[in-house]
């Protein structure tokens, strides 16, 4: 028998990971300790579930300041938009909730018409922490199925 979520918790994760996408999208990480915990896991896997690795970096790091770090400086010069849908959650013990996220997003250089574009999808896999009557981001696996790139 499944367990029941907690009251409300469904609307603040769901809230939060919006909070999470606006972020990333004014890449202004200034609210990130507002939805990841500071030790959280961040891996990219294709879907064959290899780490993906873009410009020799591997896409896997096991800190908020780590991550934020990184992509602040990826994220300056290119323009994003990042879509979830309506997540599935599993309350799989007290205060930790399982959730997956489906995504779309675009990525593309600043200029109008001219540079790169690209238009990505996958499915964030997400383990959500309850702490000090919140709900935070503890580890994202995000599975990238889907991706197309274009020069214009």
């Amino acid at each position: 028998m499944a367990l029941s979520l907690p009251a409300g918790a469904a609307e603040i994760i769901t809230r939060k990971k919006a909070l999470y996408c606006r972020l990333a999208d004014t890449n202004d990480w200034s609210q990130a300790d507002k939805v990841m915990l500071p030790d959280l896991i961040f891996t990219a896997v294709d879907e064959n579930d290899n780490i993906v690795n873009l410009n020799d970096t591997d896409y896997h790091w096991t800190s908020r300041a780590d991550w934020v770090a990184f992509f602040s400086r990826i994220f300056a010069p290119i323009q994003t938009m990042h879509t979830v849908g309506y997540p599935e959650l599993e309350l799989v013990a007290p205060g930790e909730i399982k959730a997956i996220f489906g995504v779309t997003y675009l990525v593309g250089t600043k200029e109008a018409n001219k540079g790169v574009h690209g238009t990505g999808g996958g499915h964030y896999y997400e383990t959500w922490k309850l702490k000090d009557g919140d709900w935070f981001i503890q580890t994202i696996k995000f599975v990238r199925i889907y991706w197309k790139e274009m020069t214009l």
